[in-house]
């Protein structure tokens, strides 16, 4: 139990050092600090794993439970420490984190089993025994029906009839083997919930992607449209790993970077227009026109490498660019005049544009 409460400490320990190694963690001695961490918890974890006790099948199925979270959590940090290796700050905080979640998982679970292990050996019978996990069923009941597991209980049901008569009758043995019955359907009923939400989680996060995908379109188009290249291409990637990821962190992280694109785009944009109203102020009235008819011309040419297989779309670029002539011809016109086809073209470009988004 000792050992078990120290593991709860190194991962409580471990849980303080994150929002520092968040501000910090791109001094090497805190990436190797972590993985000092990571490497004791997982010693220490692995060390109870082998003091585990191997009386029965119960005995064997726990242990088969816990080694199989430990092997994943050794793997993140196998993979924790290639990443300090390359320099991967990002990657190093998010195999740490996963790989200290497992442990802790783990050593929660040796808790829990060393509990009932002890509650069980105080019983003169089995009847408390019988109880608990009849409430463990209700929970597992309740879990299933809250995320749609479809789960068949009538087993597990059925041995629990048929321990508490066995109880009732005084048949200790048959009690108990009929308990250690119930005890393997339970565990394998959790880990088929634990599936069911695991999918359900990435069902989730891949519909999310799914309308980001959509969101991305129209950032792609808009970055486009103020020259902002580098965007694009990012945006791009972004729409990529979004559409063939099935991994949760995977979809999130991707996420948290086209919002961060979508709201730098934003401010980029907002500087711009306030650039350009300092810019007018300053301008004569020739200057104004040249000015906004050179903005339209930039975007009149990006809007036509995109057009292709839009005839509509193309119509609208090619009129715009022909109205752009027009009016750099005819600056001597009323001022009125020149607004007012300066506002035509704007509206053809927008039309492209929204026409370039819905076929992307």
């Amino acid at each position: 139990m000792n050992k078990i409460y120290a593991i709860l400490a190194i991962f409580a320990f471990a849980g303080l050092l994150l929002p520092t190694s968040a501000m910090q963690v791109d001094a090497s001695s805190d990436l190797d600090y972590m993985l000092k961490i990571a490497e004791k918890a997982k010693r220490y974890i692995k060390h109870n794993i082998d003091e585990m006790e191997n009386n029965n099948t119960q005995d064997w199925k726990n242990r088969q439970v816990v080694l199989e979270i430990y092997d994943k959590s050794a793997y993140e940090i196998d993979q924790l420490e290639s990443a300090i290796k390359e320099g991967d700050v990002k990657s190093a905080r998010e195999h740490f984190i996963s790989s200290m979640s497992k442990i802790k998982q783990i050593s929660q679970m040796l808790n829990q089993i060393a509990e009932t292990k002890a509650q069980d050996a105080s019983l003169p019978d089995h009847s408390q025994i019988i109880k608990r996990y009849e409430m463990n069923f209700q929970k597992l009941q309740q879990i299933s029906d809250k995320i749609g597991a479809d789960i068949d209980f009538s087993e597990m049901k059925n041995l629990l009839t048929l321990a508490k008569q066995n109880n009732q009758q005084g048949q200790s043995d048959k009690a108990k083997q009929t308990i250690d019955q119930i005890a393997l359907k339970g565990l394998e009923i959790y880990k088929n919930l634990q599936t069911v939400n695991d999918k359900n989680k990435i069902i989730r996060a891949q519909a999310l992607a799914e309308k980001y995908v959509d969101r991305i379109n129209t950032l792609i188009v808009q970055a486009k449209t103020s020259g902002l290249l580098d965007y694009v291409k990012m945006l791009e990637n972004s729409k990529i790993q979004l559409i063939s990821s099935n991994s949760t962190s995977q979809i999130t992280k991707q996420i948290r970077i086209v919002i961060t694109i979508h709201n730098d785009i934003e401010e980029i944009n907002r500087n711009n227009l306030q650039q350009i109203d300092v810019d007018q102020i300053q301008l004569s009235q020739t200057q104004r026109i040249t000015s906004e008819l050179s903005q339209f011309e930039t975007r009149a040419k990006l809007l036509h490498s995109d057009v292709k297989g839009s005839n509509a779309a193309l119509y609208y670029v090619e009129k715009a660019i022909a109205i752009i002539d027009n009016v750099r011809n005819n600056l001597d016109d009323s001022e009125r005049k020149i607004n007012s086809k300066l506002q035509l073209i704007d509206e053809l470009l927008t039309k492209a544009e929204k026409l370039v988004q819905e076929s992307t």
